[in-house]
């Protein structure tokens, strides 16, 4: 397996510290820059108002398979949360694409590292990734079974 980088992000964050714990609570404006070699690709995407941004957290852990969340002190593992730190630290942001300058997409809803590469760029589609029963609903977590 062999992933290349297809443009890195600018952001003004340089620790993991500095950055939001969820890119979604960010109005910090940040910019991809995805290298020439790969503009072509960028054919279209101002069609969509939303990006899911995929990218490698350089600065993660990748020793790391339990870990504490903000949410409880009980440890969990790191495939059942979402924590940067992991053995493949591919992280996800759902981005909104605010402009394209050329080759730079400028974008909010990021909590990303300044200098992460940036994997793979897709459009946000609802009605594909979202599923149905979230659409219309509030439950988002299993339900427990009695």
């Amino acid at each position: 397996m062999q992933l290349v980088p297809i443009g890195i992000f600018h952001t003004p964050y340089r620790t993991k510290d500095e950055a939001p714990r969820q890119g979604r609570h960010s109005e910090v404006v940040a910019y991809i820059e995805i290298f020439e070699k790969y503009l072509e690709g960028l054919k279209d995407i101002e069609e969509a108002k939303y990006l899911i941004i995929l990218y490698w957290a350089h600065q993660a852990k990748r020793d790391i398979l339990l870990t504490k969340t903000p949410f409880s002190d009980v440890p969990k593992g790191v495939f059942a949360c979402r924590s940067p730190n992991r053995p493949n630290p591919i992280l996800l942001d759902v981005a909104e694409l605010v402009d394209r300058k050329g080759n730079v997409l400028v974008v909010k809803g990021i909590d990303a590292i300044d200098g992460s590469p940036i994997l793979d760029i897709k459009p946000f589609y609802p009605e594909i990734d979202v599923p149905e029963e979230i659409l219309f609903s509030s439950v988002v977590r299993k339900e427990s079974e009695t």
